[in-house]
């Protein structure tokens, strides 16, 4: 996945559960089973929910394979 300026503008930098998998382009079960679960990609809580760190997610992407 390339990760371009204009990407970013359309993704906020915090995304929801339901927004965290569809940023990847994977099923929702594959994103907490292969990224969260595993721990590369944490899980903050806030006062609003439960949200995922784009930034986070593509550094998780880009060492799939490691």
């Amino acid at each position: 996945m390339t990760v371009n300026t204009e990407q970013h503008q359309l993704w906020p930098k915090w995304l929801k559960r339901s927004q965290a998998h569809q940023y990847i382009s994977v099923a929702d079960n594959t994103f907490i089973k292969r990224y969260v679960q595993t721990g590369k990609v944490k899980a903050y809580p806030t006062e609003h929910g439960v949200r995922y760190d784009r930034d986070e997610i593509d550094e998780a992407v880009r060492h799939y394979y490691d």
